[in-house]
């Protein structure tokens, strides 16, 4: 227990009840001090020191778990002998063995998903070389996969590759035949893209399956970082690390909402700039607006965000949450406004749903953002319209049903009876067309359609909870007293309650799917199975969480979700609202809260940023917040900073400063954080400050509390020497890079950015050749395919050196490819360092056509640049740009240009200095009226910016 609470203290009267249990009541505190001091004898004195709040491990004490999970996390460089060495270090069936599950449940789950990755990773690595013997290897680790685990696609993808590439092309087929078989049966999907495609593949005898794929391996994340998921062919498929990017996809065909669509889509094409879905819960409005959206994508811009998971929150926290789960970044300190400025330029729609459960807040923001931007579109989901002026309603009604004396052909028709057809085909119950069915049969699909009003979520319960009794069974449901709680639309009494509905759903559940359905009410977004075992916890003997989460599944109460080759499962807001109920009544809140938020704690606690990291955080955004503000609700601060920590990786991923500051400030003022902690946060809080706010004598304190800790040591050295570097002190820059390289040594990982750093610094200082060589340094050690965290992080420094030492033309080249991978492979635009860098490297090599084009990417569409160092960077690019084609304008943007950057102290490298030098002295420079500050300057920039005319550079 002391090492699982590492870095704090713990009472002896709290270990007491914590390890004995039951058994403490018969104890007193002395059989602690025992128990200590034999550990001392066996382990060293200094392994658990005595404080005056208790027994204490310190935070730098390392165990095996760390070092298993440290090389893990670095086998993503390919290195089998990595992960040979991790998987040597796992001894027996789970982690802490013989320790009971309350104790370390949610640290046992945690590793035994690392044992699963390394045993993917591992095989994955197997499939790069040619040989047999590693397809047989690779084979038999991905059947251990299946073995745990018979419904994970990626260990499918693996299985079924290595069998091929072992010439066992039956035994690939069986791999897909039994896993299909099982996900109907289990779940009633059918299997995803990336399984389905490698299906074709081997039943087609692709050559390029004989082989290892060209480039690195192929992979993917599941919803939890612990699990590789290869994808099928041979480049990776895209990794979501912009949830709000994607539009939902439906595990299912929508049935008997072409019409629905049709309406919204028409209001849209007429001019309507907000449309709002509206209807009772369970009718389908969630599934609507991810139709709507997948009409939309081919043709524009399409974000999406779920608001359901953001009940009651007030509009500026909504608007950094809509910012975050659509990758928008905020700088200032007003979310509104800097959402608002963000999009000004945009033409995107942004879809929202669920937006009854914060009504008042969703209405003041969207009429705000029509109002501020546009070109921007909105089609809300809400129970009741939000009455902002232009809204279009659209209502949303049950599916026809046939009537009590319809004609067999009548009744085929219905969409109602249609969707429970689908529904049970899915199951297997029967056919998917109703005229395949009996006429006695057909009778008794009209009549529970009928009855359950066409609704629907109720049609997919008794689908669900029929596909495993006889079809007259069904029937049964007629009898429960429905109300789909259509009162406040103004529907007649025939809508009975769907809460009803889903109790009698709830009711037709074992009893171990009950305990687990009411505990995993805790989670607000997309959860796996392993994030479900942590926090359902210990239950009655022989509670198989994973059984009862498919079970639930079957039975329509959890949505399931998928990646592109991976699964993961949502509830309902309807049907979390009645699990939290029965949680509540079962006295079970606070225990399973506590097991959310110590999964969410520890689930990347002391982990390297990665892709990994930055997409599991983005999937699961809303869980991490909540675990957060649950943590500072019960003064657990060391959890708390463990969350925040995780969440600002991604927050500066994703450039969302303001969301960052205001979390790492909070949490720094809290006193129960360790000292190790608040030096992290305080690293992480100058990212997103853009710069290192301390001095001398702080930055000391940091290094010492950060001398065990090669990961952030590393950062803390990067930090401080851009900091140093942009303000113009490249001594000091210097300095704190070779902090940063000394890192290194144990944080290899950190290594490319560091060198792309040092490269920038040696071309300030102009050794063009040290510059050239460390730049390209830093991209041979990328590897290929780039991962989106390096393509953000070291390609635009090294790209910068090139600038900077005199190839432009290769860092152009470098750049332009870059943004193209970006959007291909991960479906992000390139970061503004990305547009900025290559406009220079286009003005560089004469081309201000083309160079413009970048400038004006970098402050349009929806990640547009707000931070004033960036939009006076742009500023200047954007005059030498202009000046240099004979544009107007030239001179009141280098002026602006030159008052953001002067705000903030920052300087331009010397080759970029020089480019706007020239084009001051062509046509000199417009200071901008006296009083202006950064927010008049910045909107003057971007409205210059855009009335160039120029396209983007892409």
């Amino acid at each position: 227990m002391l090492l699982a609470r590492r870095g704090r203290a713990v009472p002896a009267e709290v270990l007491l009840d914590l390890v004995w249990g039951d058994d403490a009541r018969r104890l007193t505190a002395t059989t602690v001090h025992t128990v200590v001091a034999r550990l001392r004898r066996h382990l060293g004195g200094d392994l658990v020191r005595t404080t005056d709040a208790g027994y204490l491990v310190p935070h730098d004490v390392a165990t095996d778990a760390d070092r298993f999970a440290g090389l893990v996390g670095s086998g993503a460089d390919g290195s089998a002998s990595r992960l040979r060495e991790a998987l040597d270090l796992w001894v027996g069936d789970t982690a802490y063995e013989g320790v009971r599950d309350d104790l370390v449940l949610a640290e046992r789950t945690r590793l035994a998903d690392l044992h699963r990755r390394a045993r993917a990773d591992l095989a994955a690595v197997l499939l790069d070389t040619a040989g047999e013997a590693e397809a047989l290897e690779a084979l038999a680790l991905a059947r251990t996969l299946l073995a745990d685990d018979p419904l994970d696609e990626g260990a499918a993808v693996l299985a079924m590759r290595a069998a091929y590439r072992a010439h066992r092309q039956g035994a690939a087929l069986e791999v897909h035949d039994t896993l299909r078989r099982t996900l109907r049966d289990e779940l009633g999907v059918a299997p995803g893209r990336a399984v389905r495609e490698l299906h074709a593949r081997v039943l087609a005898h692709d050559p390029t399956l004989d082989g290892p794929p060209t480039g690195a391996r192929d992979r993917d994340r599941d919803a939890d970082p612990a699990t590789t998921r290869p994808g099928a062919t041979p480049e990776p498929p895209p990794v979501a690390l912009h949830p709000g990017r994607l539009v939902p996809v439906p595990a299912s065909p929508t049935v008997g909402r072409d019409d629905d669509v049709a309406v919204v889509l028409g209001a849209l094409a007429e001019g309507r700039r907000l449309v709002t879905v509206t209807g009772p819960g369970g009718v389908g409005k969630t599934r609507l607006l991810a139709d709507v959206g997948a009409a939309l994508q081919p043709h524009g811009e399409v974000v999406h965000v779920a608001l359901g998971a953001h009940a009651a929150l007030p509009v500026d926290e909504l608007a950094a949450s809509v910012a975050l789960a659509t990758g928008v970044p905020l700088s200032g300190d007003d979310p509104v406004a800097g959402l608002v400025a963000a999009l000004r330029t945009s033409t995107a729609t942004v879809l929202a749903d669920e937006a009854e459960w914060v009504l008042g807040s969703a209405a003041e923001l969207t009429s705000t953002l029509l109002a501020g931007c546009p070109g921007l579109r909105v089609v809300i989901t809400s129970r009741v319209p939000l009455s902002v002026v232009g809204e279009r309603v659209v209502v949303l009604e049950p599916l026809p049903t046939p009537g009590p004396d319809a004609s067999a052909a009548e009744v085929c028709a219905s969409p109602a009876v249609r969707m429970l057809a689908e529904r049970l085909a899915d199951h297997g119950a029967g056919p998917t067309d109703p005229s395949a069915w009996g006429e006695a049969d057909l009778r008794v699909l009209g009549e529970v359609a009928r009855r359950v009003d066409g609704l629907p979520l109720a049609l997919e319960l008794v689908a669900g909870a029929g596909a495993r009794t006889p079809l007259a069974d069904l029937l049964d449901v007629a009898r429960q007293p429905l109300d789909l709680a259509g009162a406040e639309h103004g529907r007649d009494d025939r809508h009975r309650s769907l809460r009803d509905a889903l109790s009698w759903g709830v009711g037709r559940l074992g009893p171990g799917a009950r305990v687990v359905l009411r505990r995993l009410g805790v989670f607000v977004g997309p959860f796996t199975t392993a994030a479900a075992r942590a926090v359902v916890g210990p239950g009655d003997p022989g509670l198989d969480v994973e059984r009862a989460v498919r079970e639930l599944a079957r039975h329509h109460l959890l949505r399931v979700e998928r990646t592109s080759t991976t699964l993961s499962f949502r509830m309902l807001r309807v049907v979390r609202d009645l699990a939290l109920d029965e949680l509540a009544a079962a006295g079970e809140v606070d225990a399973t809260r506590e097991r959310h938020r110590r999964w969410f704690a520890g689930v990347w606690r002391d982990a390297p940023l990665s892709d990994d990291l930055v997409e599991h955080v983005g999937r699961t955004h809303d869980d991490h917040v909540e675990a957060l503000v649950d943590a500072l609700e019960h003064d657990d601060d060391v959890a708390a900073a463990d969350i925040a920590l995780a969440l600002s990786r991604r927050w500066q991923f994703v450039e969302a400063s303001t969301t960052g500051l205001r979390w790492t400030t909070r949490l720094l003022g809290r006193p129960g954080t360790t000292r190790v902690q608040r030096a992290r946060l305080r690293v992480a809080r100058a990212g997103f400050l853009q710069g290192a706010d301390w001095d001398d004598a702080e930055h000391g304190r940091l290094r010492a509390d950060l001398a065990d800790d090669p990961e952030w040591s590393g950062l803390l050295g990067l930090v401080s020497a851009i900091t140093a570097y942009v303000s113009g002190d490249p001594a000091t820059a210097r300095h704190h890079i070779e902090d940063a390289l000394a890192a290194t040594v144990r944080a290899p990982h950190l290594l490319p950015e560091v060198v792309a750093a040092a490269a920038v610094f040696d071309a300030t200082e102009g050794d063009a050749a040290a510059a050239i060589t460390g730049a390209r340094d830093a991209l041979a050690r990328l590897g290929s395919p780039v991962s989106a965290v390096h393509l953000v992080s070291v390609v635009p420094k090294a790209a910068l050196a090139l600038l900077e030492a005199g190839h432009a033309r290769e860092a152009l080249d470098l750049l332009t490819s870059a943004a193209r991978d970006a959007d291909a492979r991960f479906g992000i635009r390139p970061t503004n360092t990305t547009t900025l860098n290559a406009g220079w490297a286009a003005l560089s090599v004469d081309d201000p056509t083309a160079a413009l084009g970048w400038f004006r990417d970098s402050l349009t569409g929806t990640q547009t640049a707000t931070a004033a160092p960036t939009v006076g960077e742009a500023a200047l690019g954007a005059g030498a740009t202009l000046a240099a084609l004979g544009g107007s304008g030239a001179a009141e943007l280098l002026g602006l240009g030159r008052l953001l950057l002067a705000e903030v102290g920052q300087e331009l490298p010397p080759a970029l200095e020089a480019l706007v030098a020239r084009a001051e002295e062509a046509v000199g420079v417009t200071a901008p009226p006296a009083g202006w500050d950064a927010t008049l300057a910045t909107g003057r920039v971007a409205a210059l910016v855009r009335g160039a005319g120029a396209q983007p550079a892409r």
